[in-house]
């Protein structure tokens, strides 16, 4: 997986030196995208692309553990995400609990998600986390 933050201020240069970036199309031996994708695209918030499953799960979590440690409304933009599993849904309910005095906003999530999250038993005072249409 892939995670894209661009904002240099938050790193000291000595972690800067030690990152290599390279564009996931390069890498291996055949040109693969990742499942999904996470980017910044303001300074309030992120973009998620394409589908959060089972493959993704843990490294969808590790990214929100890392997003909520940095900000205490962590503003997810999923108007483009294809697919979340209960893998990524639970990764996602983790997350929020990780740091209870954070949340994490999903703004543009479908009706089938918002329902989905409900019926999972997610949508419970104890995960921080709002999906909003």
């Amino acid at each position: 997986m892939v995670v894209c933050a661009y904002s240099g201020a938050d790193w000291d240069l000595p972690a800067l030196q030690q990152i290599t970036c390279v564009h996931p199309h390069h890498v291996g031996s055949r040109p693969v995208s990742p499942a999904f994708r996470v980017y910044r695209t303001e300074q309030e918030g992120w973009t998620v692309t394409g589908t959060v499953d089972s493959d993704g799960a843990v490294a969808f979590g590790s990214i929100l553990c890392t997003l909520l440690a940095h900000t205490p409304t962590v503003r997810l933009r999923c108007q483009t995400v294809e697919f979340f599993d209960a893998a990524g849904m639970r990764a996602l309910a983790d997350a929020a609990r990780h740091l209870p005095d954070r949340k994490i906003v999903l703004e543009g999530t479908n009706e089938t998600v918002r329902l989905a999250w409900k019926l999972s038993g997610f949508a419970v005072p104890d995960v921080p986390v709002v999906m909003a249409p």
